[in-house]
């Protein structure tokens, strides 16, 4: 071809183009307030999603907090929701567990109750934004908080901690003063009987839930949750180390959601640490190893447990990429055979 013809081509081309963008720019005008009304609808839509309880035949988990304490990029720390007999239930409410929630469609103010694993920040730190949000964008009852021993302490200090906030926004929208006692949170601590493993904390619908005692020392006490229904077992195991009290939780459940830490990868970023002058960095990831749950060793009990599906969450080191999820994992699969995933924030698994 000709150079000559060549840049006619191409600045014919490039007139129709800018041609197009215009006739585009001026439709666009033109139709501006369509165009506006037409993204409020769907915006509105999506905040008024209140598709996880619509369905009271579903049994789904979702992971809305896959995070750890450390930075990373995970939309939240430790958060995972059960939608069941149309209720919504909220294990963990990790920073940023409100926005993650949202951000998967969920309606705050559906959620029936919260319960905490245990009392370290990273499974909480979130719980005050929850309860407030909930509350502002139409929970008309006080937000059931349950969890081990020193929770009413907790969930107490955020009713204190936010009252102040609350009595501003009933100023500016005198409806909400009419939901004032939906404002706060009503916290129930849970005991597990001496000698006893578990305790049953959830009981209507044809669902149950059971708080089952988890080593987490020097953390006492630790819970994981077993939820049935429909015929169906899942296991939240909180944060734990791999013990056999462990396995009956475990055992023969549909789907275990499992804190997982890859001590193959910290063992191995220790000494560089050092090498780099990290001393308090190495000294943590020292210390936190025996408290957590190595992939491997969880590999071998969810197969001797017979787990029909296991998910990893609470992931250290935090994996961001498709790559860093293979290397996170590596061996697992030599020693389990059923269904394993690393989890992400906003992945929905339907039991």
């Amino acid at each position: 071809m000709p150079v000559t013809s060549w840049r006619a081509r191409a600045l014919a081309g490039g007139v129709v183009l800018g041609a197009t963008i215009v006739v585009v720019g001026v439709v666009g005008y033109l139709n501006q307030d369509w165009l506006i009304d037409r993204a409020i609808r769907h915006r509105l839509a999506h905040v008024s999603d209140h598709s996880f309880v619509n369905d009271p035949a579903q049994f789904q988990v979702l992971l809305c907090g896959t995070g750890s304490p450390e930075p990373s990029a995970a939309r939240a720390q430790a958060c995972t929701m059960v939608s069941v007999g149309g209720k919504l239930f909220v294990f963990d409410a990790g920073e940023g567990a409100s926005k993650s929630l949202s951000d998967c469609g969920v309606a705050l103010d559906d959620i029936e109750r919260v319960f905490l694993t245990h009392l370290h920040s990273d499974h909480f730190n979130g719980l005050g934004a929850l309860i407030n949000q909930g509350w502002i964008w139409g929970r008309s009852q006080p937000l059931d908080v349950a969890g081990p021993t020193g929770t009413a302490a907790v969930v107490g200090a955020l009713n204190d901690a936010y009252a102040i906030d609350n009595g501003f926004r009933m100023a500016n929208m005198p409806e909400l003063d009419s939901k004032r006692a939906a404002a706060r949170a009503d916290p129930v601590d849970i005991v597990i009987p001496l000698q006893a493993p578990s305790v049953r904390v959830y009981d209507a619908g044809g669902v149950t839930v059971d708080a089952y005692r988890v080593v987490h020392d020097p953390v006492e006490p630790a819970f994981g949750y077993i939820i049935r229904s429909h015929g169906k077992k899942v296991f939240i195991s909180g944060d734990t180390e791999v013990s056999p009290s462990n396995l009956p939780a475990m055992q023969d459940a549909d789907l275990v959601v499992h804190e997982a830490y890859a001590s193959h990868l910290v063992r191995r970023a220790i000494p560089i640490m050092r090498e780099a002058g990290m001393q308090h960095d190495a000294e943590i990831a020292e210390r936190t190893i025996a408290y957590h749950a190595d992939t491997i060793a969880l590999a071998k009990q969810a197969e001797q447990a017979g787990v029909k599906h296991l998910a990893l969450t609470h992931l250290t080191p935090y994996p961001d990429t498709a790559i860093k999820r293979h290397v996170f994992s590596k061996g697992m699969s030599e020693y389990y055979g059923g269904r394993l995933t690393v989890g992400t924030d906003g992945l929905v698994i339907l039991v």
